[in-house]
């Protein structure tokens, strides 16, 4: 085996177990809504312990004439193992209740209990059968692709449904897309580790050092992630307002609208629309109403549901605020207007406005 060959694969093990022991050793804040993060790092070490130990194995192997399907073999165990692991982590992103310890080890098991068979089978069975078993649990593990594809859409149409109905925040979402891109790149490396069956050199020469660098990606990820996990869980627990009134007995038409409308313009001189990850129950509450009741105001009586008002008041905050001093750094435009992302803010002002923010902050300096 070339030298070269087994160093890439060496060095790619060291640098996956060093990920693991850098996210062993990230402190998470002792919060209920952070339990399931917890598990999700330990799912995330394994798999890299798992992608390390393997690596190196295969670094210091010399195989002999059945080579080919013992790394086919070993590719499965991978593979599946990565596979389930990372859905895993994504799904306790998005909807941490349906990640159990118990389905955990149970696809482990099964993972763990094929590829064992697959690798006694190599030395036991008729080298026919051995195949025909062979080529069927890598059909098997396509299928387990294909599954868990599902399993993360579907959790997914979930996810954006509950943020937007608790939050009714998009950027929220924007935010967060990372979440999405977690997910489909690992199903990408899930895909790309069939290659690995055959055994090339170029081939894993290639891909081995693609892994560790998405797992470099996964762990910064996965770190940045604790200032979201208490707003995802807010809103899967939809956290009552202690102020909230009786929704079942208020009705809409017995709503005093001028005094609402009093309260909402109020809460805007205030400028209380820049306040971001709020919820739409907690903004009802401090109009002294329910979110239902909110809702049906604004659709009855501004014609627009509450997230594009708000956006549009944010906008209209951000040209003042340009108005009156062209110069403004954009992170302090972003900071006041209640915006937490920079693409986003661009694209929705391009969107409200019709010009980008640089285009519109000239016009102000030339008038000015």
């Amino acid at each position: 085996m070339p030298v070269y060959y087994s160093f890439t694969l060496f060095m790619c093990a060291v640098t996956s177990i060093v990920l693991s022991l850098v996210l062993m050793g990230v402190t998470i804040r002792q919060n209920e809504s952070l339990e399931k993060y917890r598990s999700a790092r330990w799912c995330l070490c394994a798999a890299f312990v798992v992608f390390g130990v393997a690596n190196m194995l295969q670094a210091g192997m010399e195989y002999d004439g059945k080579q080919e399907a013992l790394t086919g073999v070993l590719t499965i165990f991978i593979g599946g193992i990565q596979a389930m692991m990372f859905t895993m982590v994504a799904l306790i992103f998005i909807r941490p209740a349906i990640v159990t310890a118990r389905r955990v080890l149970l696809q482990v098991s099964v993972i763990f209990l094929v590829s064992a068979f697959l690798f006694v089978a190599r030395f036991i069975l008729p080298q026919d059968a051995f195949y025909v078993a062979y080529y069927v649990c890598i059909l098997g593990y396509v299928a387990l692709m294909a599954a868990y594809t599902w399993l993360f859409v579907r959790s997914y149409k979930v996810f954006k449904r509950q943020m937007m109905d608790f939050y009714e925040e998009e950027e929220l979402l924007y935010r967060m897309r990372w979440i999405k891109w977690t997910f489909w790149s690992a199903l990408a490396v899930g895909i790309l580790a069939l290659l690995l069956i055959y055994d090339n050199h170029m081939i894993n020469i290639i891909l081995t050092p693609l892994f560790t660098l998405y797992f470099l990606f996964i762990t910064v990820s996965f770190i940045n992630y604790q200032q979201y996990a208490q707003l995802i869980t807010r809103a899967y627990e939809k956290e009552p307002c202690v102020n909230k009134p009786n929704e079942e007995k208020e009705k809409f038409s017995q709503v005093d609208v001028e005094k609402l409308r009093s309260r909402i313009n109020e809460w805007v001189s205030e400028k209380k629309f820049v306040e971001s990850d709020c919820s739409v129950e907690e903004i009802a509450c401090q109009l002294g109403t329910t979110s239902a009741t909110l809702r049906k105001y604004f659709h009855n009586y501004v014609g627009a549901d509450f997230r594009s008002w708000r956006i549009s008041m944010r906008i209209e905050e951000a040209k003042r605020l340009i108005d009156e001093n062209p110069s403004i750094k954009i992170s302090d435009l972003i900071s006041l207007t209640g915006f937490n992302d920079r693409p986003y803010f661009y694209r929705i002002f391009q969107k409200l406005v019709g010009v980008s923010v640089s285009e519109y902050r000239k016009e102000r300096g030339r008038v000015g």
